[in-house]
């Protein structure tokens, strides 16, 4: 549907990438397959500065780019639980499809808040040959499509209400008059004015993201307001999308339908433009028919005179016709400023989101439940739902929420790709490393010989130095040394465990995508992991519950990743350290009996599709298990069966996601 296109746009506002390659090398699709076949088959996130030029506001937009094949409604799933608004891409012409409903209704369960984008308006113009008051009609109906999807949800949701409320309402009767017949009892009318898509309340975008260009209807209002003599672009902007008609006699003045009618008669009507298609589809058509249709270089150098857009002359000689109608359209109605500033204006910060999308994931309660708002109980929901980062005088409960976990190239990360890590590794020989530790080994022993309770042995693997126990705080693990223990045969321990070590380095790592909803998280910060089965409150679910120590951070930028050395709440983030304690999806916190754990992801699909596994060389079977291990911790819509004939089964949401 073009998300990966549109992304291009908004990445190269940031100069990640040319202005004149966006659209072109879908630059979030960074896997070889996804360019082949050109759909995305795995989330990426990037994050952009924007300001906005009415007030000089600065914001910084975490941008996830989503699949939109049916077989990753996972990528999707987890996705919607990391972001607080979201950008829905509707093909004009293929209209709503089986994934866009999927789409809507992951964002509707998560409390998402979506802005509609009714993309490839120029197919409209130049295959379909389509007038604007044709196009005009299709896109009020596509409209109307959407927000009879979103209708659904609501009345669904207003059902399964009306049904707790009423079963509450019978039990209070019951308590207070026994078996007497209940009185009637009514639910309460609500208003879901606020729930659909409206061009004039500005939630809605046309566009082409291949081309480079999209509006909305404030755009011409605040160019036609003076000109119709409208005191303010607001007012014309509700008069935008509808039913409404500039006078023919008196061009200063809006009539509606049924003014129109009494004035000029019902027939003057009929053949009347509404003001979307004669402000806004009009002046796109002709662009398009002088540029593209009808190639007309005088008629161009006009349209490019009109609309006082900077065109370069080398761009203005060019014979491809699609280079010139881009850098019109480009200048004109620029794509990548009208998707941020529907971004800043219509969807909300983290701070005023999550009152609204955290208490139903806290309290595992219905959506209905967090319109009223409710006041936090603790000082772990405060700072939930504030949003607050904390300081390091006054900090405060750190909760966050991993909702997918991505395997990565070990030299795609900073950390072993540059720095004093990579120099080590390229000067240092395995013997000289060995070395290395046993000098190490020997300076504890040397500051260790009078302390009789033994000598800690730091140099050895992490989970061999530390236990979590059940009551959350970590107790030191130390090794007992024998009276007669020298030295030698210390480092010949050292030796074995650093070859261990080497032996088991892996050319992939797991590293976690997730989201901070409260405190401040740093490299080095040693954090609980639960999973989505834990709970405090059961002991038997302790399996499930694990200490880790966060070992980096990242800025997620495309297949790229930025070091961090901290991260405050609200922001997306990658995080290296979670392997073996987080499986799909968990939480992170920083105390695992009064912070809470978030609910499980709600998934629209489920794995259907089953293939044995074997490797071609019988010799590879440890290879392919690990393999399999790193997939299912990966992949939060894969599952792997080991059989006791030790057949290894994948079982995939679909063919393209198996082909994955």
């Amino acid at each position: 549907h073009g998300k990966t296109t549109l992304s291009d746009a908004l990445l190269a506002t940031n100069g990640i990438i040319s202005s004149k390659l966006a659209g072109k090398i879908r630059y979030l699709d960074s896997r070889e397959d996804e360019q082949q076949r050109g759909i995305t088959m795995e989330s990426s996130g990037i994050s952009l500065y924007h300001k906005q030029t009415e007030n000089d506001t600065e914001y910084l937009i975490n941008l996830i780019d989503s699949p939109g094949h049916v077989d990753f409604s996972s990528e999707v799933a987890s996705a919607a639980r990391l972001s607080d608004g979201a950008l829905v891409l509707v093909d004009v012409l293929e209209g709503v499809c089986t994934q866009t409903v999927s789409v809507l209704h992951q964002a509707w369960v998560e409390n998402v808040r979506p802005v509609l984008f009714l993309n490839k308006l120029d197919r409209m113009i130049v295959e379909w040959r389509m007038t604007p008051s044709e196009a005009y009609t299709h896109m009020q109906q596509l409209i109307e499509q959407v927000n009879a999807v979103l209708a659904g949800f609501w009345e669904g949701d207003r059902l399964a209400e009306d049904s707790r409320m009423l079963d509450e309402a019978k039990e209070r009767w019951r308590e207070t008059h026994g078996d007497a017949p209940m009185s009637e009892w009514y639910l309460e009318e609500k208003d879901d004015s606020h729930i659909y898509f409206s061009p004039e309340q500005g939630n809605v975008l046309f566009g082409s993201a291949i081309d480079g260009w999209a509006f909305r209807v404030n755009h011409f209002a605040q160019i036609f307001a003076e000109k119709l003599g409208i005191p303010s672009p607001s007012k014309l902007q509700a008069l935008m999308w509808g039913d409404y008609y500039i006078d023919p006699k008196n061009k200063h003045r809006v009539l509606n339908g049924k003014q129109l009618a009494k004035l000029y008669g019902a027939a003057r009507v009929a053949t009347s433009v509404p003001l979307f298609v004669q402000l806004c589809l009009n002046p796109v058509w002709q662009v398009y028919e002088n540029a593209v249709i009808n190639v007309d270089q005088e008629k161009i150098d006009k349209v490019i005179g009109a609309l006082n857009v900077k065109v370069h002359p080398r761009d203005r000689r060019s014979k491809d016709s699609r280079v010139v109608l881009t850098a019109i359209m480009q200048g004109w109605l620029s794509l990548a400023q009208a998707c941020m500033s529907a971004i800043v204006e219509q969807l909300p910060s983290p701070v005023d989101a999550q009152p609204l999308r955290l208490p139903p994931l806290v309290h595992k309660s219905p959506k209905s439940a967090a319109e009223s708002r409710p006041p936090p109980k603790n000082d772990v929901e405060k700072a939930l739902y504030e949003c607050a980062s904390g300081s390091s005088d006054a900090p405060v409960p750190l909760v966050a929420y991993i909702g997918k976990v991505v395997s990565v190239p070990r030299a795609s990360l900073p950390d072993f790709s540059s720095g004093k890590v990579q120099a080590d590794r390229v000067t240092m020989s395995a013997e000289e490393m060995r070395a290395k530790g046993r000098d190490a080994v020997r300076r504890e022993l040397a500051l260790s010989r009078d302390t009789p309770t033994g000598t800690p042995l730091s140099v050895l693997s992490p989970s061999d130095t530390a236990s979590p126990l059940s009551s959350g705080i970590s107790t030191p693990l130390h090794v007992e040394a024998a009276p007669e223990a020298s030295i030698d045969s210390l480092a010949e321990a050292v030796d074995k465990q650093l070859v261990l070590k080497e032996s088991e380095s892996e050319d992939e790592i797991l590293i976690g995508f997730g989201r901070l909803y409260s405190g401040t998280i740093s490299v080095g910060d040693t954090l609980w992991a639960m999973q989505p089965k834990y709970n405090a409150k059961d002991a038997k679910t302790l399996p499930f519950l694990k200490q880790t120590t966060v070992q980096s951070l990242y800025m997620m930028m495309g297949r790229e990743f930025v070091q961090l050395q901290s991260v405050p709440a609200g922001n997306v983030f990658g995080i290296r350290g979670i392997a073996g304690a987080i499986l799909k999806s968990g939480t992170l916190a920083s105390d695992a009996q009064i912070c809470p754990n978030l609910a499980a992801i709600h998934t629209e699909t489920f794995p259907i599709v089953r293939v044995a596994i074997e490797p071609i060389n019988p010799q590879d079977m440890d290879k392919l298990a690990r393999g399999l291990e790193l997939l299912n911790q990966a992949d939060a819509c894969v599952q792997v069966v080991s059989q006791t004939t030790g057949e290894h089964v994948l079982v995939t949401a679909g063919e393209l996601h198996l082909e994955r």
